[in-house]
């Protein structure tokens, strides 16, 4: 067991230093002075990769699913990089004259304008307070445009992977690793589980992105504060509002995608039971 821990070790050292960065980011990019927020972003940047390490080297994760079903997390990780950078062009001071920051800022204007008002873009943009700066609402629906986009995308990559790549592949699928909050003993039928979990967490990536603006325009409680006075608190509050649906999106696929290779493995036993009774 040590020798195996010994060898996932150096793979799960370099994924804690990725994710370190990776919450580093945005703070690192908008903010770089060093400030008490820059503190907090290194303390949670330490933790993030500190719990990444752990369970990236341990026989078998506590919260990680699909550690080892590539590329689940690979796509996740690649897509919020990307929703990172662009968000992040959006909002660095000095970079209007970036041909990036021109391409973001007229996709967001096409966005709002060629479709219909009730995308969850549009009423992420309408939970802005009415006394926001113009030039920041601007940037706002840009950046939103471009990581829900991109949040979408993400799901549509993995669907492929899914549907023509034959994921999570040909191979044994290990429950314990891959789905450690996941209990096959616990009593029902598992294809029936997976399926029931399978679409609750389809309907919530769908819903999400647009009920949380609604939720919050409701209640009076726009994104104000903290998350418009820090450019990097608002990257990750877009980000939170993309990706944390779309990654419930991808998990629905997944489990469906495991429901139905059970279901088709048991109809084969049956088969093959049906044979060896004939024969």
């Amino acid at each position: 067991m040590s020798r195996i821990v010994r060898s996932r070790a150096p793979v799960a050292f370099l994924r804690a230093i990725f994710v370190a960065l990776l919450v580093a980011m945005p703070q690192l990019l908008l903010q770089p002075e060093h400030t008490q927020a820059t503190q907090l972003v290194a303390l949670a940047a330490l933790l993030a990769g500190g719990f990444t390490f752990v369970e990236y080297v341990a026989p078998a994760p506590s919260l990680v699913e699909f550690r080892d079903a590539r590329p689940y997390n690979r796509i996740r990780a690649i897509f919020m990089i990307l929703g990172i950078l662009a968000a992040c062009v959006m909002f660095r001071p000095g970079w209007d004259a970036q041909p990036l920051h021109d391409l973001l800022h007229h996709l967001g204007e096409a966005w709002h304008d060629g479709l219909m008002p009730w995308t969850p873009v549009h009423l992420l943009v309408g939970s802005l307070p009415a006394e926001a700066d113009p030039h920041l609402v601007q940037s706002v629906q840009a950046a939103a445009t471009a990581i829900y986009g991109l949040s979408l995308l993400m799901i549509l990559t993995f669907l492929v992977a899914v549907r023509w790549l034959n994921w999570p592949g040909h191979g044994v699928f290990n429950v314990w690793v891959n789905l450690p909050q996941f209990d096959p003993m616990a009593g029902g039928d598992v294809v029936q589980r997976l399926q029931h979990d399978a679409q609750v967490n389809l309907a919530l990536g769908l819903l999400l992105p647009m009920i949380a603006p609604m939720v919050a325009d409701l209640l009076s409680a726009p994104f104000d504060g903290i998350a418009l006075r820090e450019p990097a608190a608002l990257v990750w509050t877009l980000m939170l509002w993309a990706f944390l649906p779309a990654s419930l999106a991808m998990r629905g696929l997944a489990l469906h995608r495991l429901a139905s290779l059970i279901a088709s493995h048991r109809a084969r036993l049956r088969q093959n039971d049906g044979f060896e009774r004939l024969a």
